[in-house]
């Protein structure tokens, strides 16, 4: 008797295994989405031209040279253009990167990401959501 009862509890535990087996095969599959980096949009590119010139944010002015040169003051430290700290400049896609000149010597990197840029304004962002928005004054 008892092996009957064995036989019949491991039969229904084999339909079990194998009613689970056959839905999970026959059931319609999830649809999940491709992950898609955020650098696959990054489609919009901007013409290092329209940078070329004099732009200003509040008493902040940066100078940009048709030739990678650039040149950088902050009126309200009381710094004119003639006192300007120098710095290198290009352009990739949407990267802008500044490298300027420590007048002890060694040039510090600094990277942006422009996110608006026209005849007449500039807006730019850091690694750190730091954003700096100009408008050109010639």
């Amino acid at each position: 008797m008892k092996k009957k009862t064995l036989l019949i509890i491991l039969i229904i535990i084999a339909l079990c295994i194998l009613a689970f087996i056959i839905w999970n095969i026959s059931k319609p599959k999830e649809y999940k989405p491709e992950i898609v980096e955020p650098e696959v949009f990054e489609d919009q590119v901007y013409d290092s031209d329209m940078i070329i010139g004099l732009w200003q944010s509040g008493s902040v002015y940066y100078r940009y040279n048709e030739d990678g040169s650039g040149w950088t003051w902050d009126t309200a430290d009381d710094v004119m253009e003639s006192e300007a700290s120098k710095f290198t400049w290009e352009l990739n896609k949407r990267r802008f990167l500044h490298f300027h000149q420590m007048e002890i010597g060694g040039i510090i990197p600094k990277a942006y990401t422009i996110t608006k840029l026209d005849l007449a304004n500039m807006e730019y962002e850091d690694d750190f959501d730091v954003k700096s928005v100009f408008v050109k004054v010639e």
